[in-house]
């Protein structure tokens, strides 16, 4: 049963249509065909008991005036008569009210007097059965009184043979056993078709669910057999469109900025990728507008966000006006637009992109101009594969040519140029091109642009290295350890290059997730750096610059002289000078008080003996230049 159980289990649901149909139909047509069966066959035999009854009391009726020989042609022509008549009659008997055989006949005696008159009737009837052979089981017996014309009293005794009723029964038997299976047979046809047909449907119901499931809100039923069927279709097919529809309005919000109506930067970035792929695919150029807002900061600090949200809604309206139908705008973030243009070359894109950038300098951006000077953009422009190697690099390369704008004063268009570029190289392999040639004015022009990005004031990085440099030659360093040093300094914040300006300038406290990115500058700047071998002596102070005395520094949190000693130089060196510039988040200490904190933090930031050293030489130094404003005086 349990097997059973099982096998039903795993069966598919047309399966399980198709067992409970034919059990249902087997259980009703074998009980209706054993009730019909045996109700026909009891009327069968009752109506045939009855007529037999009522022939055997015709007959008697009828019998002979006597019954022993007083006419015998007459009963012998009598008897013949009635077996030629009945075939179903086996025997006749007339007996006495005391059992004893009168007359008796059959259609298996020879003669009349093989029939034992004056034996008991059933002896003789036993006898008569004998001579043909017959089961008495088939033999039905029909007894009836009658009273003779001389008067006496006689039972005339008739038996038929049942064989052809039994025979007729056992063929309607076989008709009701072949109506049965041809019900069965009719019933699992129809079981199979019905079962299919439900099947097939909730077969499409769940290949539309799989295809719903998936993301293919395009599915939808139709041909299902069936009023019902057909309705479920619609319902389903209505709940589709209404996903679909709410769908397609979730991607649309997902993807759009909300106050411009442009896509969001994710949505941009996706878009970017695979309009790269499909230009790498069939071998097209694709270009990419790079736009910022000149001095918005400044607007939104003088006129307040609201006039800045509508400066920037402005900028949207001016860039659906002026590309094409078949470019992608894009709010890359802040002030920062993008604009993909798929199939566009170099001269095409600068044509866009000055476009935009007269219709911005004509607007303004401002609707109220009263009072308020006019917003201008600068665009840079980059285009795939003649500047960059993929979408990323792509963005790089058309930023780096935005920056290139900003820095020529702003309001400006600029393309790419690699080999004229002015800002920090962010190619990694370009830096240790650089950095392989161990050129000094090669070095300090590239730490005055790691300065400028930071922004730090001009020569800020040599200030640091000549500080670190004649500290290391007070603590006994050699002059070429001294020289290591000095280019360590220029070279310290080279990882910064990776950081986001945002966080570089952000005048408020860094979240700890910013101040996480923030510290992994020294760790990038010394995997740049070890890539040129002629100076892997500076990479210990490159990478330990900012642990502290402590233990509480990074990126290691060494501590006391396990921090090695070029890298506890120029932590306490970068810090001094550090402490005289101006930051988004504080203003700039006077020498005094640079000199104190460097005293106050001796012990837990710095080395008490590099903080010593290095009072010693700021005080030298600051010594000989008042003796030279004296004698200049």
């Amino acid at each position: 049963m349990k097997r059973l159980s099982a096998i039903v289990k795993k069966s598919s649901l047309e399966g399980k249509l198709l067992i409970l149909v034919f059990g249902t139909l087997f259980v009703v047509l074998v009980g209706v065909g054993h009730l019909v069966f045996n109700g026909s066959n009891s009327y069968l035999v009752s109506q045939k008991e009855e007529s037999l009854e009522d022939l055997t009391r015709a007959l008697a009726i009828v019998a002979p005036a006597t019954a022993k020989g007083s006419d015998t042609e007459l009963l012998e022509r009598w008897s013949q008569n009635i077996r030629e008549t009945q075939p179903d009659l086996e025997y006749l008997v007339i007996s006495d009210k005391s059992g004893r055989t009168l007359y008796a006949d059959s259609k298996h005696l020879r003669t009349k007097h093989n029939c034992s008159l004056g034996t008991a009737w059933w002896t003789t009837a036993r006898k008569i059965l004998g001579y043909g052979h017959i089961d008495p089981s088939n033999i039905y017996t029909v007894s009836v009184p009658v009273k003779l014309t001389d008067g006496r009293r006689v039972t005339f005794t008739a038996g038929y043979n049942m064989q052809r009723l039994n025979t007729y029964v056992e063929s309607a038997q076989n008709r009701t056993i072949l109506g049965i299976s041809l019900g069965l047979i009719v019933g699992t046809i129809l079981s199979l078709l019905i079962g299919r047909a439900i099947s097939d449907t909730l077969k499409k119901l769940e290949k539309g669910a799989d295809a719903i499931s998936k993301g293919d809100l395009e599915f939808r039923l139709s041909d299902l057999p069936y009023v019902e069927l057909d309705r479920l279709s619609q319902s389903f097919n209505c709940m589709v469109e209404t996903l679909n529809s709410s769908y397609s309005k979730l991607t649309e919000q997902a993807n759009k900025d909300p106050l411009t109506g442009l896509y969001n930067h994710r949505h941009f970035q996706e878009r970017l990728a695979s309009e790269v792929s499909r230009a790498n695919r069939y071998a097209h150029v694709l270009s990419l507008l790079m736009i910022d807002i000149d001095f918005f900061k400044n607007f939104n600090d003088a006129y307040g966000h609201p006039a800045g949200d509508a400066a920037l809604v402005n900028l949207a309206e001016i860039l659906r006006a002026k590309i094409r139908d078949t470019d992608i705008p894009a709010r890359y973030g802040g002030e920062e637009f993008a604009v993909i243009l798929p199939e566009t070359d170099v001269h095409d894109a600068e044509l866009i992109a000055e476009r935009i950038r007269k219709a911005v300098e004509v607007n303004g951006l401002i609707e109220d101009r009263k009072d308020r000077a006019p917003l201008t953009v600068s665009i840079g422009i980059a285009t795939y594969p003649i500047h960059c190697i993929d979408n990323v690099s792509l963005i790089e390369t058309a930023d780096s040519a935005l920056y290139k704008s900003k820095s020529q004063g702003r309001n400006k268009v600029s393309i790419y140029d690699s080999e004229l570029q002015e800002d920090v190289p962010k190619d990694n392999y370009k830096l240790c091109v650089l950095l392989q040639a161990h050129d000094l004015p090669t070095i300090e022009a590239l730490s005055s642009a790691v300065d400028a990005k930071l922004g730090l004031p001009l020569g800020h990085s040599k200030s640091v290295g000549k500080l670190a440099s004649v500290t290391a030659r007070k603590l006994g360093f050699s002059a070429a350890d001294c020289a290591g040093i000095y280019l360590a300094a220029l070279l310290r914040d080279l990882g910064q290059i990776s950081i986001p300006d945002w966080i570089l300038h952000k005048e408020s406290t860094l979240s700890s997730e910013e101040m996480a990115m923030l510290k992994e500058h020294s760790a990038l700047g010394h995997a740049i750096i070890q890539k040129a071998p002629r100076m892997s002596a500076m990479l210990p102070a490159i990478l330990h610059h900012h642990e502290r005395y402590d233990g509480t520094g990074y990126p290691s949190g060494l501590s006391g002289e396990d921090i090695p000693l070029p890298a506890r130089i120029l932590a306490a060196a970068d810090a001094y000078q550090s402490m005289m510039c101006e930051r988004p988040h504080r203003p700039a200490k006077s020498e005094n008080e640079a000199r104190e904190e460097l005293i106050k933090n001796s012990g837990t930031q710095f080395d008490p003996k590099v903080v010593e050293a290095m009072l010693s030489v700021i005080s030298k130094r600051q010594s000989s230049s008042k003796n030279k404003n004296h004698k200049a005086a």
